[in-house]
């Protein structure tokens, strides 16, 4: 191992090099490169790293080698090849880019439905508002920028419907129902895994969460249609 390369795996990581790595395993798994067991273990050492070091092994079978930079006292990065992939630090990289599409933040039904389709990447934060109509979210083989994820909702006389995969935890306790029903069905979490938590106020209609584990299967399945 060179010099520069060693003084990366030294370096510490910071949380948002932890997020970086975490997006590219998440985008694995929904590409189905990896398990959910493998995923799953994968997300618990990479939130836990100290080091890039730490970080490297999680991602080197992923993503294809290339150039890392390398700061040398008093002057510019400049690239230095690497044999094996390695997170590189949150003051010389971006966050990985998904390709056509920007995260979701979410959207609005006002007398009318909203489904916005098959979700590339979920933002950390995201906002649906049901006013007289239905908004239908399916979260199933999308990439979450973050660990833990709000979903604000919002509404009077509407419905929110949601379909979450394998992995993910909800937690409705903070959502405010006013001669309405909250209902959450058929999810299936782990430790280690996404947690999404609902807020806010919801009036005289239904928020509904539908996960794999549920026993009305072809509802799920057919839960785009």
């Amino acid at each position: 191992m060179s010099i520069e390369q060693n003084r990366l795996h030294e370096l510490r990581c910071a949380d948002q090099d932890r997020e970086l790595v975490a997006q590219l395993l998440n985008n694995a798994y929904a590409d189905g490169r990896l398990t959910f067991d493998e995923h799953a273990d994968r997300i618990a050492k990479a939130y836990d790293a100290k080091t890039f070091g730490d970080l490297n092994p999680l991602t080197t079978d992923l993503v294809a080698p290339q150039p890392q930079p390398v700061v040398e006292p008093y002057s510019a990065p400049t690239p230095a090849p690497s044999p094996s992939p390695m997170p590189v630090p949150a003051q010389f990289a971006a966050p990985p880019a998904v390709p056509g599409i920007d995260a979701f933040t979410g959207g609005n039904a006002v007398l009318s439905t909203f489904r916005p389709g098959q979700l590339h990447t979920v933002a950390s934060n995201v906002t649906i508002n049901a006013w007289l109509g239905e908004a239908r979210i399916d979260l199933v083989g999308a990439a979450f920028e973050s660990r833990d994820t709000t979903i604000n909702v919002g509404g009077l006389m509407g419905e929110i419907n949601i379909r979450v995969p394998e992995g993910v935890a909800v937690d409705v306790s903070r959502l405010n129902m006013v001669m309405g029903e909250s209902k959450v069905d058929g999810t299936v979490h782990h430790p280690d895994g996404i947690r999404v938590r609902l807020v806010g106020t919801f009036i005289m209609g239904e928020v509904k969460v539908l996960g794999p584990d549920t026993s009305r299967l072809r509802k799920y399945q057919r839960f785009t249609r």
